[in-house]
Order: structure tokens, then sequence, then C-alpha cells
């Protein structure tokens, strides 16, 4: 009796995809970060420009607040 419930289904081996290069290359593409992603590299650059503009606007606005000072208005 025990041997007809055991047999039913499949069991898992562990196993579920045969690992070649074609699947590890599509893995990889998929989600591993390539350093060479344009994308990427592009919203890094970004970002980095998003910083410096930043920082320039609050050069700016110092500036003027020393030269508001000087004036006396």
């Amino acid at each position: 009796m025990k041997s007809k419930l055991k047999l039913k289904g499949r069991k898992y081996d562990g196993k579920s995809r045969v690992s070649n290069d074609l699947y590890r290359k599509n893995y990889n593409e998929i989600f591993k970060k390539n350093p060479d992603d344009p994308f990427q590299k592009e919203q890094d650059e970004l970002k980095e420009s998003y910083e410096q503009s930043k920082l320039n606007k609050k050069e700016r606005e110092e500036l003027l607040k020393e030269l508001d000072s000087r004036n006396g208005f």
C-alpha cells in the first residue's frame, strides 16, 4: 500500500534546468549587473551631473546672499 502512494507524482531531483553556456549567458544578461551596460553608464552620468548641478546652485545662492548683504538693500 505504501509503495503505491510513494510512486504517485514525480519527485524533484534538485535540478530544474540544465546549466549550459546559453543558459548562463541569458541568466547573466537578465540578473547580473554588467559594468559595460550603456544604460547603467548613462544613469551614473546623469546622477553625477545632477549632484554637480546641486553644488553649483548652492554656490550661486551663497554668492547672491553675499552680494545682497554688501548692497544693504
